[in-house]
This record gives C-alpha cells, structure tokens and sequence, in this order.
C-alpha cells in the first residue's frame, strides 16, 4: 500500500510534467516554474490548474492506459489557460472549464490513437486545438458568456523592445503575455535546455523575418499571439524530434520561415468565427514536415529521433548510437558465418569489387596462411568449403537459386556471375545477397523469415568463383547487378597484420583482415545475465578503506520496453544484451556517482571471453568531474561530448575471475582528464567488483548481496555473495596512475 506522502506527490509530480511537457520539457522542477509564470494573472493560472486537475481525475477514473501519465493532462491544460484567458473567472467559467478538461482528455485518447495509425506521428497540441476551438465557440454562444479579456501589450519596458515582446510571445505559450511571465519560462528553458533555449531564440527571429518578407505591418500584438508558433515550431523540429546538428538546425529555421504566411491564412479563415489561431499553424507545419522527414528515402541528416526528448539527450543517443551501431548511412550487419574467416576480397576490391558494385565482401578461411590442404584440386580441399552461412540480418527471402554445379578450383561459371545465391529483403527495402553457394545446399524457401544466425545454406563455389568463398552485399532493389549500398560488419573480432585480435562494435574490414563472429550464450554471457528483477547490493569503500554506505541496483523493464539498470542513488541507464555484447546508453536523472562508475567500468562488456582488447565512447558527462570542470567541458561542447575509453580484460588463473580493466581520456580546450576503472568479472557470480581512480582518489564497489525480486508467477530470492573482494592496492594504483599519466 502507497504511503500517504507518495500518493500526494504522484499526482503533483504528473502535473507539474504536464506544464513542462507544453514545452517538450521532461523535468517537474521545470514545470514548478512554468506554472509560477502562469499566474502571473492569477484567473489564468487558477483555470489552468483547475483544468489540469480535473484531467487527472478523469484519467484515474475510467482507468486509462498509463493513466497518471502527463499525456492525458497536458492538452488540457492549455484549454484551461486558453478559457481563462478569453473569459473571467465566474460559475460560468467553472462550468467551461469541467466540460472542458474532461473532453480535452477523452479527445486526447483519440486522437493519440489516430495519429499513432498514421504514420506513428505525435499528437502535438491537436487535441487542445479541437476542444479550445469547440469550447470557445459554444461560449459565444451562451447565455452569461462575457467577452474575452484585454491584455495590455504596450507594456512599460522591462530589458528593451525588441526582448520585451520576445519574451512576452514566450510568454503567450503559456497565454500569460507578459514579459515577466516570459523571463521565468525562459529561465525553465535553460535550466532544463541550453540547446531548445537557443532554438527559441533562432524560431523567434526567423519568423520575423518571414513576415518582414511578405511585407507584413508587425504590431506587438500580432507577434505576442501568433509567434510563439515559430518558437514552437523550430524547438519541435531543431532538437526534439530531430537529432541536433547543422541540419536540423536550418530545417527548422526555415520551417518557422514557413509558418508566417500560414499564420496569414488561418487568420482570414479562423478569426471570421472569432476564433484565435493559437497553435494551428505549428501543429500543420510540423506535422507535416515530420511525414515528410518519415517518409525519405535516404538517411542524410536531418534524421528522426527513435523517441522524442530533450535535445541533449537525443544528441547524445545519436553520438553514441554511431560509434557502436556506424554510420546512419550505413547499414549494420552480422557475420555470415560461424569462426574465423578471412577478407578475400575487400570493399573497392582490385578484382570485381568496383563502382557500383564497390560496397561488397568475399570471404575465405585461411589455416597456416592457406585456403586449402592437399593439391587444392577439389573444391573439397577447400577449408571453407561446405561450412555453413548463416543470415547476417533480420528480413525475407526474396529469391534464392539452387541448382548450379560447384566450379573446379580455377575454372569460373561467367553465364552465371551469382551462382547459387539467396536474396533477402530487409525491413528497410534494401536487400542483402549472399552468392557462390553450394549446388542443392539451401534450407530455405522463398518468404521465409529469417533472423541473425538462422542456417540458411552451405558456401560453395558456384558462379564467377575461381575458389570457394562466400560472396556478401546489400544492394537497393531486388535486380541481380543492381548497385551497391554502404554495410559494416558489428560485434566482431578483427585482427590485421599490424594490430593482434580486436573486439570492434563496427568495422568495415580490409583483404587479408581476419574476422572472428562472437560466440553467442557463452558461460561468460550466462553469468552477467541482467534478468528483469534483478538486484545486485554493492559496500562502498574510498580509497582510504572508509565505509561510504551500500548502493543497491535492480533491473526494470520501462512501458518503452527499454531495460533499464536503476540506481538507489537516483540514477538509471538503459542497456540491452544483443550481439554477443552488453551495452548501457542513456543515463537518466540526477548526480549518481557509483551508477556512473559502473557506467565507465562495465558500460560496454563484450560477452564472448575470446574479447581481450575494445573502444569504447561513452559521455563524458560520466566522470567525476569538479564543478569549474564540468561547467568548462558543457561550454566546449555545448549538446555533450564522448570519452576516448580504451579496455583490456585478462583472465586471472590463480584468484579465479576476469580482471577488465578502462583507461578513460577526455580533452577540453588546453585541458585533459584521466581516470581508470576497473571491473573483476566471477564465474557463477557476475559483476564481483568494479572501481574508479581519479588522481589521489578512489571509489571501490564490493558485491554484498544478489537476488531477484518477486513478480507474480516468478519468486524472489537473495543471498549474500561470500566471496571476500580484492582489498585496494594502493601500489598497484600507483603504477596504474604512473602508467597511464
């Protein structure tokens, strides 16, 4: 049962997102300070919070999906704002705004309904805008109705002009139009957002310039309540459903240049029914230019977000997504094979890899630096020869050819450069080639689904093939010649002839580079196993041996079905087990430090103990850093930066365990940072360990205790971990420090 304290601040902390969510804001602190602006007029706040309110018990009561969610409240608060702005306060205005709210939240469930069906697109405020406008002209229309209310935009100046009126059309957002109201939501906009605070800025003046090139008399009045659609736009397209950059930057720039003469539209259109336009040219803008960002045929910028968040926050998925996942114009993809095998033929190949068959791969084994044994007469000398090709992707089989004879060793089939082939098609519309297959080897059939590491045929040596290998490409239709589209490989390990044996999240390997696939369900992978209900209790010690208390992590699955590792100190990362790795990625909520020293000591964990050596970039937000240094580092890099995080992992034969071990590098200006981290990785136990040193200080994390928390049909349990942890070295430290700087 729910403690008092906590049933009141659940319905508190879901309203105060609701105010924070108008602005694509995540944070409730942010929406304490927007709701303080709104009652700036007083009627205006109160209809707010009293539409809010009734939202929020409507939601509970019929039990909607998610029903204390700031999804069902945040429309209606702007129909209560909206009703207070235009009528005084009265038993009428009562009245409006109980009706009001409730259809607010039934329109809500609708229309997020709708636009889910339509391309997955965000409601925005279009349920605000149907209810606003239906309560708005009903009430013309009834008796006791008074007329709208007058705000005073010739308003003694507060900074100058030009920032008074920018500020009071911020202000508007929240129909508050009143400079001060303005400061204070801008003040909630660089506290949760530097980036969507500049945005705001950039919005603001190009939808000026819109209207200064269609030759429009500007009046306060006419940019106080229509240019907050600018502000709205540029933030929605600059940042939130956009990953930041250069880009998305101008895209939104010259969106908020677009909205200016539709707000000259809806004007002539809307206010012949004494409606104001509010947020309708916002809503038809950007909703349309999110389908036409959906509907591309290319992955140049700019590129959608997978969920919409704070602009920070997206550009930080997005650099951690490219160095683990490559390029956004490049498609990840598997090895189509199990072992070791070699690059016969690299990408722009000197044989036939050439525009614009140039994105291609062949492979071959190699044993003592040979591709076969005995006279290599019979295509059965071959070692890679009759071994097995797996699917390297997710998609269906489009087309496959079977019955082609293998060649003799040295002689080439050029009537069928393909040979026996499969051909899948992907989920994206690209399709990915496999060739030189084994004559009558191929287990599947056309339209069968396929995933990573399904059996699909045999390598052999048909077609164009002087000597068994396996032929790899994705191509951008389903005609055999077609050209080429850019792959790597993910979640290998590579060796060259220069570099021992690498593990690599993505690479695009060379000829003659070595390619190992990752060995999957392991005894390594079983033991870090991080199940939902998961709970593993750490001691803390410093680097003196002081106890710093115990911090417990548990495992949770999110309503995005995200897995995400949560911290009793307040933080939580998502991660996920996939390809043979373990990987963190998006750290939420406030300072942690321990989850952050685990994020630096086990964030990226190859679960294949063939992996000794791998980089890693994870934000550099998770160091511990001095406030100056923190503060110099977000001033550098104002939407974030990566860490230059190198690991070794090396097996202990005499204590028992794996030792993985991070040197972690961050340069800012003239300035660098290192700390080292480390992880000791027990058989049947798990993450036993794991540690951080930074200069003359260390934090140490022994595991106390391990177990699963009950869930209906799943019992619980725990048990404490007996095994005595390493106690710190302090002249192992040393040498750590002296080796690494």
């Amino acid at each position: 049962m729910k403690k008092p304290l906590a049933m009141i601040l659940e319905p508190v902390r879901t309203i105060l997102k609701g105010y924070a969510s108008i602005l694509f804001l995540e944070s409730p602190w942010s929406g304490l300070l927007l709701l303080a602006a709104t009652f700036w007029y007083p009627h205006i706040g109160l209809s707010g919070l009293t539409s809010v309110g009734v939202s929020y018990i409507t939601a509970v009561v019929l039990r909607f999906p998610q029903a204390k969610s700031e999804i069902y409240v945040y429309n209606s608060t702007l129909v209560g704002l909206s009703l207070g702005a235009f009528f005084p306060l009265n038993e009428f205005l009562a009245v409006m705004l109980f009706f009001s709210a409730v259809l607010a939240t039934l329109v809500t469930v609708a229309v997020k309904n709708v636009m889910y069906r339509l391309d997955n697109l965000p409601p925005l405020s279009l349920p605000f805008l149907i209810v606003a406008s239906l309560s708005t002209t009903a009430a013309y229309s009834l008796p006791g109705a008074h007329p709208a209310l007058q705000f005073n935009t010739q308003l003694p100046p507060l900074l100058s002009p030009l920032v008074d009126t920018f500020l009071s059309t911020l202000g508007a957002v929240y129909f508050t139009p009143h400079p001060l109201a303005g400061l204070l939501i801008f003040a909630a906009l660089l506290f949760a957002s530097r980036y969507l605070a500049i945005l705001a800025i950039v919005g603001y003046a190009a939808g000026v310039f819109g209207f200064r090139i269609l030759a429009i008399p500007l009046s306060n009045e006419l940019l106080v309540w229509t240019g907050f659609n600018f502000i709205l736009t540029t933030m929605a397209l600059g940042g939130i459903f956009t990953v930041p950059g250069r880009a998305s930057l101008v895209f939104a720039t010259l969106a908020a240049v677009l909205t200016a003469p539709l707000i000259l539209v809806a004007q002539k259109i809307v206010l012949t029914y004494q409606i104001p336009i509010m947020v309708l040219p916002f809503v038809v803008i950007t909703t349309s230019l999110l389908l036409v960002l959906k509907n591309r045929q290319t992955m140049a910028p700019p590129n959608l977000t997978d969920q919409p968040g704070i602009p920070e926050h997206n550009f930080e998925r997005a650099r951690l997504a490219a160095v683990r996942n490559g390029r956004m114009d490049s498609i990840s993809v598997l090895p189509p094979f199990f072992g070791e095998w070699t690059v016969y033929q690299g990408m722009e190949g000197r044989h036939t890899h050439k525009k614009p068959w140039q994105h291609a791969l062949d492979f071959y084994v190699l044993k003592q630096n040979r591709s076969y044994q005995n006279s290599g007469r019979a295509v059965e000398d071959y070692h890679c020869y009759n071994l097995p090709v797996v699917s390297p992707v997710h998609g269906s089989v489009a087309r496959i050819l079977d019955k082609l004879p293998d060649n003799t060793p040295g002689d080439v089939d050029l009537g069928n450069n393909w040979g026996n082939f499969i051909l899948i098609r992907l989920d994206s519309g690209l399709h990915l080639l496999l060739a030189h297959l084994k004559q009558n080897s191929i287990k599947v059939a056309e339209n069968d689904r396929v995933k990573p590491g399904s059996l699909l045929a045999r390598c052999g040596n048909s077609g164009r093939s002087p000597q068994p290998h396996l032929h790899m490409h994705i191509q951008t239709d389903a005609r055999l010649g077609s050209a080429t589209y850019p792959f790597h490989l993910s979640s290998v390990i590579t060796a060259t002839v220069e570099q021992d044996h690498l593990y690599r999240l993505t690479c695009v390997p060379q000829t003659g580079d070595s390619v190992l696939a990752i060995e999957q369900n392991t005894p390594l992978a079983l033991d870090l196993h991080l199940p939902v209900g998961r709970t593993l209790t750490y001691e803390i010690r410093n680097e003196r041996g002081d106890d710093m208390g115990e911090v417990e992590f548990y495992v949770e699955l999110s309503l995005q079905n995200q897995y995400r590792f949560v911290s009793s100190g307040g933080g939580s990362s998502a991660f996920e087990e996939i390809n043979g790795v373990l990987g963190f990625y998006d750290r939420r909520g406030g300072k942690d430090r321990i989850l952050d020293m685990w994020l630096l000591a086990n964030g990226l964990t190859p679960l294949s103990d063939k992996a000794n050596s791998w980089q890693d970039q994870p934000s550099g937000l998770l160091l511990p850093l001095a406030p100056w240094q923190r503060l110099a580092v977000q001033l550098w890099y104002p939407l974030g930066t990566g860490i230059n995080s190198s690991y070794q992992r090396v097996w202990d034969g005499d204590a028992g365990h794996w030792r993985q071990t991070g040197v972690h590098r961050l340069h800012f200006g003239m300035f660098g940072y290192t700390v080292q981290s480390e992880s000791i990785l027990v058989p049947e136990v798990g993450f036993s360990n794991f540690s951080l040193t930074w200069g003359k200080r260390s934090l140490h994390a022994s595991l106390k205790q391990k177990g699963l928390r009950e869930d209906e049909g799943i019992p619980g349990w725990s048990l404490y971990v007996n095994r005595q942890p390493p106690a710190p070295d302090p002249e192992q430290e040393a040498r750590m420090r002296s080796r690494h700087g």
